[in-house]
């Protein structure tokens, strides 16, 4: 298991990597060949698709579930059963997209702000290839579950991987013979039904037997995995609600002034929740096959374990940019750092790290651990106050600093009170003892390097390039939070472990 978390986790990292450059390479072509119409209209097509998780409604979770608990062991009939009854559910699902893409055909002109009648029949023929082959691929979603449930997220992240590498070359060829935009989008979709049938591929060698096919509904079954689904599927609503609201909220009490502020001050600790939360994908699969062979020993050293990672990252990433974030915004995307963005960027940073410390792993593990009900019940009424609280105090004249705090308060409370009582309860762990173990060693670790790097930075500061200064300050605090957190962090039975593990990989390399 440690292997593949390891794998997991490392893939992950290299799907980012890929991303980012493809993206940014894919993006500077696609702007300089559509022009900035062209490229918004492809943008839009991407935003609606984004959608589609409000008609997933938890089952392909479900999924992952199901084959994490590794039903397909022990019953591969009911398994195929419940596969292929997510299979059909979301099959009747794109057809409802397929049906709102026609609806929406009509409503274009007005949708897309687009007069002239020859680029309004084109873009309509891009709307509709566009929507009817992502609705296909969207009735597949539920294979990159079943990899997941498996622990394959390394096969998942390599067929992710080569994709965007053909599409990163196939666009290349598509801009250079003037393919226009529906040569894009037919490119693009071809690519992800690829990405589908190596999925169902890699599937079927590792689960003999499994078949997935459309047929009617089975009573038992749907009652079975709506039950489950239901709550991921207000749970993923309720995250859904925290995160898009918050814009509007602003633009309507505050101005569009605002919105970009806000958005410029959160992203920094996007791109630190992104280095950090990579790890946090096996947490579901794992916690799933943990509880359900009953060994509660083994989650509850799995959890501690997982959320000692997260503080420890956390700890080597968001410390350091709490200190450095307004030379790396202002490096970063070149942003004059004014007192309202100073004061934003860090509560956001400080949420991510209470969101990365203390609610995401106990989210997962009540998600997993049949009490999918309770997290969906807290996360709702999480969003709920959040967003009137924001509400209120923004009618007010309240500053938008007053949204960060608010969220903050909010998922401070309902971890303390709800989400880590309940899961200590569910993983039979000793509340104090497991707060002393994942918070208090990286933390006493952090001091030390926390101290350098303000040396560090009064020392550099004002004398060479911000860029420079971050990476000068933040390689001499990671430097000395890894030697103070191998002190706090690890016993000596470990030491010696990892001593030896070295030592192997030396004499290996040396052979």
């Amino acid at each position: 298991m440690q292997v593949s978390v390891a794998k997991n986790t490392a893939t992950n990292y290299l799907v980012i990597l890929v991303r980012f450059f493809q993206g940014l390479l894919v993006t500077r072509w696609l702007i300089g060949y559509l022009g900035d119409s062209g490229y918004g209209f492809w943008m839009l097509l991407w935003s609606f698709f984004g959608y589609a998780i409000l008609v997933d409604f938890g089952f392909g979770i479900a999924g992952q579930k199901y084959t994490s608990q590794e039903l397909f062991k022990r019953d591969i009939r009911h398994y195929n059963a419940i596969i292929s009854m997510i299979f059909t559910f979301h099959t009747l699902m794109a057809l409802l997209i397929v049906f709102g893409a026609f609806i929406a055909s009509f409503y274009l002109e007005k949708l897309f702000n687009v007069h002239d009648p020859v680029l309004l029949a084109y873009y309509r023929k891009c709307f509709f290839v566009f929507s009817f082959g992502t609705a296909v691929i969207f009735s597949f979603s539920v294979l990159n579950e079943v990899l997941i449930g498996l622990h394959k997220i390394y096969v998942n992240n390599y067929i992710l991987t080569v994709g965007r590498l053909f599409e990163l070359f196939g666009f290349l060829i598509i801009l250079k013979c003037r393919g226009g935009l529906l040569g894009i989008i037919c490119y693009e979709l071809c690519v992800m039904a690829a990405e589908r049938i190596v999925a169902w591929i890699c599937i079927v060698r590792m689960i003999p037997g499994f078949r997935m096919r459309l047929h009617l509904f089975d009573r038992e079954v749907f009652r079975e995995v709506f039950g489950f689904s239901s709550g991921t599927y207000f749970l993923s609503l309720a995250r859904l609600l925290r995160g898009q609201t918050r814009n509007p909220i602003i633009s309507k009490y505050c101005g569009l002034d605002f919105v970009g502020i806000f958005s410029i001050s959160n992203r920094l600790s996007e791109l630190c929740n992104q280095a950090i939360g990579q790890y946090n994908n096996n947490v579901r699969p794992v916690t799933a096959q943990l509880f359900h062979r009953r060994r509660f020993r083994m989650l509850r050293e799995f959890i501690v374990k997982s959320m000692q990672w997260n503080m420890f990252m956390s700890c080597l990433i968001i410390i350091p940019a709490f200190f450095l974030r307004d030379e790396a915004i202002t490096a970063l995307f070149k942003k004059e750092v004014t007192p309202l963005i100073h004061d934003l960027s860090f509560l956001s940073l400080l949420g991510v790290f209470a969101w990365l410390v203390m609610t995401q792993i106990p989210a997962s593990v009540l998600l997993m651990c049949e009490k999918h009900q309770l997290s969906a019940c807290v996360s709702m009424i999480e969003a709920i106050i959040i967003i009137t609280l924001n509400i209120l105090f923004l009618r007010r004249g309240t500053s938008i600093v007053c949204i960060e705090i608010i969220s903050l308060i909010t998922s401070v409370f309902f971890f303390a009170v709800v989400r880590f009582p309940v899961m200590e309860k569910l993983i039979h762990g000793r509340i104090l003892r497991d707060i002393w173990n994942i918070y208090v060693p990286s933390l006493l670790a952090a001091v030390p390097a926390v101290l350098a790097l303000l040396l560090c930075r009064k020392v550099l500061l004002g004398h060479v390039h911000n860029f420079l200064l971050c990476a000068v300050c933040g390689s001499v605090y990671a430097i000395i939070y890894v030697l103070t957190a191998w002190q706090f962090l690890l016993g000596r039975t470990k030491k010696e472990l990892w001593k030896r593990r070295v030592m192997i990989r030396v004499r290996k390399y040396l052979k």
